[in-house]
């Protein structure tokens, strides 16, 4: 056992004065291409990523849920039959509200977990790979299953009780893209709509995906997400059902003209721009993808920057100067921001053999121009979130 694991299991028997049964491990995302579409029925491309959050656990016996969170060097108590414990605006209103869409409610069936993380960059969708965590754990006290990775039903039935624990609970108005994309683990495309979903052909070996981590911290609940589904939902309602179809995304872009003039101002015209050339891209990058194109859905990612930059106006001058300064690499075939903006982490698509010389270059230029520390690191493609036996 790893020394880090090995500090784990003591920390767990020093808080919570019993032995750990088992392990969770839940895996963060980036979203290789298709932002902010999955709100309105849109197909993304998310990846399972090997940075993670990981837990130890153990039953208590007790109607009582504790969590001790490294991170924030704190612990929650969660009693599940109280339905009347209002958000507090902290890392623990995520458990409350997980338990509550749960439906919680037996005796005796609480549960210990130690968490520790990975993912304390912006953008990697910390906040879903805890709740994965909290889903399968809670799934294994109520049952005593272990989710088999292949029973994609029950992984999506979870994934649902995630998004509706932030929505319901901590108030922020998520799509179902991060938690299926943790709980199905690897490289997919993600009907938001239907839930329908295809594994993708990998990325060939010449080829790898950094992370690029700003050093620019965001909240979601303190950012303008819930500002731009808001927009969305004005966007809707604006065009009615006759133009929709199967949501905004897959609006057919040879109507966009048309619903566009049915918009009252230029930014809501430039929003839905983006939602459907975003949602052309994402079907593009599959391609690209099955045929080993990297040049092609690199200039993909570029454009999906670009529009998240100008029409969907989520970026950052950080994220914005990021990317620049990696695509001037001649390893870099595309860059773009990854999860909701505002701040956090961008991905490049780079040859894996020019990495190194990469990352010191956009590193020291970063630096230069910003006066932040970026974090830049190779991240492959991780399987789902599994609980195990230790």
């Amino acid at each position: 056992m790893e020394a880090s694991a090995t500090d784990a299991v003591e920390g767990f028997t020093r808080i919570f004065g019993s032995v750990a049964s088992h392990r969770i491990v839940a895996p963060g995302r980036i979203n290789l291409i298709g932002e902010h579409i999955d709100y309105c029925g849109g197909q993304v491309m998310p990846m399972a990523i090997d940075q993670h959050t990981t837990g130890l656990f153990r039953l208590n016996d007790k109607s009582v849920v504790r969590i001790y969170s490294d991170r924030f060097d704190d612990m929650a108590t969660v009693i599940p039959h109280d339905v009347l414990t209002k958000k507090t605006g902290i890392w623990s209103d995520y458990a409350q509200g997980l338990l509550r869409e749960s439906a919680h409610r037996s005796v005796a069936k609480g549960f210990d977990l130690l968490v520790r993380s990975t993912l304390g960059s912006g953008g990697l969708s910390s906040s879903s790979s805890f709740l994965a965590m909290l889903a399968l754990a809670n799934h294994f006290a109520l049952s005593g299953e272990m989710i088999d990775p292949v029973d994609r039903g029950l992984r999506l039935q979870l994934a649902l009780n995630c998004q509706r624990a932030e929505n319901s609970f901590v108030g922020i108005p998520s799509g179902i893209m991060d938690p299926a994309a943790i709980l199905l683990g690897g490289l997919i495309k993600l009907d938001c709509n239907t839930l329908k979903y295809t594994r993708l052909t990998p990325l060939p070996k010449a080829y790898c995906i950094i992370i690029l981590d700003t050093g620019t911290p965001r909240t979601l609940a303190g950012s303008g997400y819930a500002k731009r589904v808001q927009e969305v939902r004005a966007i809707e309602a604006l065009l009615g059902r006759e133009l929709l179809g199967n949501g905004l995304a897959n609006l057919d872009p040879q109507l966009l003209s048309k619903a566009k003039g049915k918009l009252p101002d230029l930014i809501l015209k430039a929003r839905l721009e983006h939602l459907v050339t975003e949602q052309q891209r994402v079907i593009q990058a599959a391609d690209c993808l099955a045929v080993g194109n990297m040049s092609d859905l690199g200039t993909l990612m570029n454009e999906s920057h670009y529009s998240l930059q100008s029409d969907y106006q989520v970026s950052s001058k950080e994220l914005d100067a990021i990317t620049t300064l990696s695509r001037r690499h001649a390893a870099t075939a595309g860059s773009r921001m990854t999860g909701a903006g505002f701040g956090g982490c961008a991905i490049s698509l780079c040859r894996r053999d020019q990495v190194t010389e990469h990352n010191r270059c956009v590193s020291e230029d970063y630096f230069n121009e910003t006066g932040h520390t970026a974090s830049l690191y190779t991240t492959d493609t991780a399987g789902p979130a599994r609980i195990e036996a230790l």
